[in-house]
């Protein structure tokens, strides 16, 4: 029987870590389902989903355990109850850099159930000011009893006092 393993990892960023991850995955006959890395401040982090039979699984958590230079968390996946009436959008910010900005927009998302399920940020120069400005994208899901109207107009209010453009398409 199969078991699923997420691994969250992180370590100094060098060649090969993607490729000694998933060899051993491979050396147990496992899956690779689905991954995210990436690089930052020269760290390489992610987390993956893999799979692989019952009876090699405690290997397999000493295997990736054993990588060296790199940190490893091992957690079986959790059921989540998927809303399937949930409306999937993207959202774009972007607006001069400033301290808290994710944390009033995540709250305002909070507010009205919106759940993030994928999130990139980054502050880097304006393309005609070169001023340091903060853009982000995310993917978030809409339970289907939240109104649009009042959600923009939360987001509305946390762009006009934090001199943001935040878009939902």
């Amino acid at each position: 029987m199969q078991k699923e393993l997420v691994v969250t990892f992180v370590g100094d960023d060098r060649p090969g870590i993607v490729q000694e991850m998933s060899q051993r995955v491979t050396a147990r006959d496992g899956n690779w389902l689905e991954s995210q890395m990436t690089r930052l401040a020269g760290k390489f982090a992610g987390v993956a989903r893999v799979s692989v039979d019952e009876t090699v699984f405690a290997g397999l958590v000493e295997d990736m355990q054993s990588i060296p230079g790199i940190s490893v968390l091992l957690e079986a996946p959790t059921d989540a109850a998927e809303d399937f009436q949930a409306l999937s959008f993207v959202l774009n910010i972007i607006g001069p850099d400033r301290p808290g900005i994710l944390s009033e927009v995540s709250g305002a998302l909070l507010a009205k159930g919106v759940n993030v399920v994928e999130l990139e940020t980054r502050v880097g120069p304006a393309p005609m000011t070169g001023d340091q400005t903060f853009f982000a994208e995310a993917s978030i899901l809409v339970p289907a009893t939240v109104s649009m109207a009042l959600l923009q107009d939360q987001l509305n209010e946390v762009a006009d006092a934090l001199a943001l453009d935040i878009r939902v398409d």
